[in-house]
Formats: structure tokens, sequence, C-alpha cells
């Protein structure tokens, strides 16, 4: 994105924020074992051990969009990085976070 935004990225980047929030709000209550609700189901998988995922994948959107300082979890800033966390997210449960941050990132595309 060029130097000043568009109100579209702007918009694109709060969204994709508030997404990861979400994220590690549902992965702490997955684990816990408060939320348990999600689009696809995963037999083989626990709700903590799908909670500990949801943790790092909305740890590493909230790292990628400068939230937070964590190098390791650090991806390129680029709308196909958070579609692919995005949809990593639905995967494991985290359905209103991982939609949050494929239609930021659908926005960062504008």
């Amino acid at each position: 994105m060029p130097k000043g935004k568009s109100d579209t990225g702007k918009i694109g980047n709060l969204l994709i924020l508030l997404g990861g929030i979400v994220g590690l709000l549902q992965g702490i209550l997955l684990f816990l074992g408060v939320w348990a609700w999600g689009f696809i189901p995963i037999p083989f998988l626990d709700n903590w051990i799908s909670g500990i995922i949801l943790i790092v994948i909305s740890l590493a959107v909230l790292a990628t969009n400068g939230a937070v300082k964590i190098q390791k979890l650090k991806f390129g800033n680029n709308w196909i990085v958070y579609f692919i966390l995005g949809i990593l997210m639905i995967i494991f449960k985290g359905d209103l976070a991982g939609i949050l941050v494929i239609i930021g990132a659908i926005l960062l595309l504008l």
C-alpha cells in the first residue's frame, strides 16, 4: 500500500486487527472448553488443540498487522497472507475472526 492509504485500506487494517483480537479471544475460550462451535467440524482435533492453534494463528495475524512485536510470527504484510491466515482461522474453529480477516484482506486488495 502506498504511503497515503485509501479509506478501504484503513478499514481493511481495522477489520484485520479486530479479527486478530476476536480470534485470540475465541482461541482462549476454545482452549478452556467454553467455545466449541465451528463451521467445519474436524473430528480428530480436540477443542484445546484447536484453541492453541487458533491462538498462534491470531498472534500471527496481530504480529503481521503490527499490533504486537513478535518477530517469529511476522509475515509479509499483503492481502494474500491475511487471506490464507483467515482461511486457517476458519478451519480451526475461529469462524467470526476468520471472516473478519478475510473481509479485511479483500479490502486491502481494493
